[in-house]
């Protein structure tokens, strides 16, 4: 399944929320998230240069359960098809993806609260160091044109008053990955 999302930078979260409760979404209650990532390629590649086919490796530990994604990159950053299995021992997991020659790479820790919009998932974001976010995402077929799908999910954003012009085509991990080398 491939996932295509458009992320925005946003300076009120509860006007917004007060917006998608108008509108019918309802969101569930925020939980907080930490994102282990892991890379192969080293992270400079990784981080500055992500291609087409390139792939990460990440840790979700959300309310006592860790899930592992396998993230490969598509068309851009936004554009990934993704792999998701709950793990029943993360640690084991982490030395599974050593022994295979990924590293330790960052951190990302969020609150999130997550609903759904028609055929949309939506997620308004509280990432530490970075401010707030909401992230609207559609499953697609893999042969999906991501071009018309991100076109899709910016008019319901704008729907909402938001403006495309603080689209982040970044994923978190990549700025905190700027952030933490400048």
């Amino acid at each position: 399944m491939r996932e295509i999302e458009v992320k925005l930078k946003v300076n009120d979260l509860s006007s917004l929320e007060q917006k998608l409760n108008e509108a019918g979404c309802v969101l569930g209650e925020a939980v907080h998230q930490r994102d282990v990532e892991y890379s192969y390629m080293g992270l400079n590649k990784e981080f500055q240069g992500f291609e087409e086919g390139d792939m990460m490796f990440r840790i979700r530990y959300t309310k006592g359960v860790a899930i592992l994604t396998l993230k490969k990159q598509m068309s851009n950053e936004m554009d990934n098809l993704e792999y998701e299995t709950e793990l029943s021992d993360p640690e084991n997991m982490h030395q599974i993806l050593l022994a295979l020659g990924y590293k330790y790479a960052l951190e990302v820790k969020k609150m999130r609260r997550k609903g759904k919009l028609g055929e949309y998932e939506i997620c308004l974001d509280e990432v530490e160091r970075l401010g707030s976010f909401v992230e609207l995402e559609k499953l697609t077929a893999d042969e999906a044109n991501p071009d018309e799908v991100v076109e899709d999910l910016l008019k319901v954003l704008e729907s909402f008053g938001l403006s495309r012009n603080d689209q982040e085509f970044r994923g978190y991990d990549t700025q905190i990955y700027d952030l933490d080398n400048k």
